[in-house]
């Protein structure tokens, strides 16, 4: 197996690493990746004068921490707790926050839209877990689209483009 060293900074990249599509002979650590967006990212806010949003992390209202955790790990999220009151589910890119609600009479719930590579496989895959999830059914915008509420009444509804 040989070593890969990042072309940039020399060293074995630790978080992975990329290569370039033209020299496939260029690697670059995730490391020096990111540092490189981050000079893109601040020349291209000096030009045009807006603070670009370099990410987001919905928070979800939720009744009872321990059952959202449990069934956010049923849907395939890994977790993590910050206190009792409140957690963290994670799925590749996407990190929700559980937050417990101090005031469970005026709950109120959320929605979030995810783009997935294939609505069909995630909805089998939340099924085989014992979810309910409504669809996905095709759209005439292009989209094959999905949804599952939690138990606290937050939805997450999903899409991808419609297979050929």
């Amino acid at each position: 197996m040989k070593v890969v060293e990042c072309s940039c900074c020399g060293q074995v990249p630790k978080r992975g690493s990329v290569a370039l599509n033209c020299h496939p002979e260029i690697v670059i650590c995730y490391d020096c990746l990111d540092w490189l967006n981050g000079k893109r990212a601040k020349r291209v806010a000096a030009h045009d004068g807006a603070v670009r949003v370099v990410g987001l992390e919905p928070v979800f209202s939720v009744v009872d921490v321990e059952r959202a955790v449990d069934h956010y790990q049923r849907l395939g999220f890994s977790t993590s707790h910050h206190d009792d009151t409140y957690a963290f589910a994670h799925r590749g890119d996407l990190t929700l926050h559980l937050a417990r609600d101090d005031d469970p009479e005026a709950h109120m719930s959320a929605v979030l839209y995810i783009h997935v590579d294939d609505a069909e496989q995630l909805a089998a895959d939340w099924r085989k877990a014992s979810m309910e999830v409504a669809g996905p059914q095709d759209f005439d915008y292009g989209k094959r689209e999905g949804s599952h509420v939690d138990p606290d009444g937050n939805v997450i509804r999903f899409g991808s483009p419609i297979p050929d």
